[in-house]
């Protein structure tokens, strides 16, 4: 693009006015935290710490923001107190005094949160190691911060791009990344999901579980992750505290009937067993199934995500 021509989030562009109306229509809630706002443009990333969110719906959230910020634009949104982060789109700017009021509708959101074993790992999403250089962080992000932009018409995805920016913010900085670098080694350390009972996996129910429960696992981490959706023998040993005999017969049968498959190492849920835990899901709403269902709850209430931090539904 000629840089000299401005593009439609640009504030320079004439085509792009500060506009006011009514765009969310249902019940608002009031609330009152603190935010940061970071528009992301071709050219540039520009930053605004200290905004008030100033009310909020289930499909977007008003903003005082120093600025003006082009209509359409996307914006991330985050209440760092909450450990929440939105992606969204500015629908419209009003201003009121020596303040502008944004409109943003909601695009997608997450937690920031590290204390869900199952999110998408910040290297995994990276496709990085984790020894890797700043300069490589900052490459590989660009790249994927590109390909996946929601204004991307052919590769925009707004949960995979608001994912990898929680990604690059952790890891960018020296310091969040050797927290999350600790919280990740002690994930990894110890059993990341425990059974009620040790009775769960013992007798001829105690195998059909088993081979449930790694099927459940495959199919949360493929929809969690598509694009790194393997674990390794080390990882369900880990998610299901069992040892490596005691899951050979299941990830074979898994394996034979065509549920899962071994790639580079790790083992990936197939289409024929997506299917497979889907028709159980259906038939059963158990504490075992609860393992996949949690990769597609209910999408949490992002008001309450706001208020409370609360991601549950």
């Amino acid at each position: 693009m000629d840089p000299s021509i401005p593009d439609k989030h640009s504030p320079d562009n004439p085509n792009t006015s500060v506009t006011s109306g009514n765009l969310r229509a249902e019940e608002r809630s009031a609330t009152d935290c603190v935010v940061e706002l970071i528009l992301n443009s071709e050219y540039r990333e520009r930053h605004f710490g200290n905004c008030r969110a100033i009310d909020i719906t289930e499909n977007g959230v008003a903003v005082e923001c120093p600025e003006a910020l082009p209509v359409e634009s996307i914006v991330i949104v985050r209440a760092p107190a909450f450990h929440v982060s939105a992606l969204a789109q500015v629908r419209h700017c009003t201003k009121q005094g020596g303040i502008y009021v944004l409109g943003l509708r909601f695009l997608a959101r997450t937690s920031t949160a590290h204390s869900d074993p199952y999110s998408a790992d910040h290297y995994e999403l990276l496709r990085l190691s984790p020894g890797a250089e700043p300069e490589v962080v900052e490459r590989v992000y660009r790249t994927l911060a590109s390909r996946f932009h929601p204004d991307n018409a052919e590769t925009g995805d707004a949960e995979t791009y608001l994912r990898v920016s929680e990604a690059y913010r952790v890891l960018s900085d020296p310091l969040k990344r050797n927290e999350y670098d600790s919280d990740r080694f002690l994930m990894r350390s110890s059993p990341r999901f425990q059974f009620r009972s040790a009775e769960f996996f013992t007798g001829v129910q105690g195998e059909q579980n088993r081979r449930l429960a790694i099927l459940c696992l495959l199919y949360r981490k493929r929809t969690s992750n598509y694009e790194s959706p393997g674990l390794s023998l080390y990882d369900l040993e880990q998610l299901t505290g069992c040892t490596p005999g005691e899951l050979g017969f299941s990830i074979w049968y898994n394996c034979e009937k065509g549920f899962a498959r071994l790639a580079e190492k790790e083992y990936c849920l197939t289409a024929e067993g997506v299917d497979f835990v889907e028709k159980k899901l259906a038939e059963d709403s158990g504490e075992l199934l609860a393992i996949a269902a949690g990769t597609k709850p209910p999408r949490p209430s992002i008001a309450k995500m706001f208020t409370t931090g609360d991601t549950r539904a």
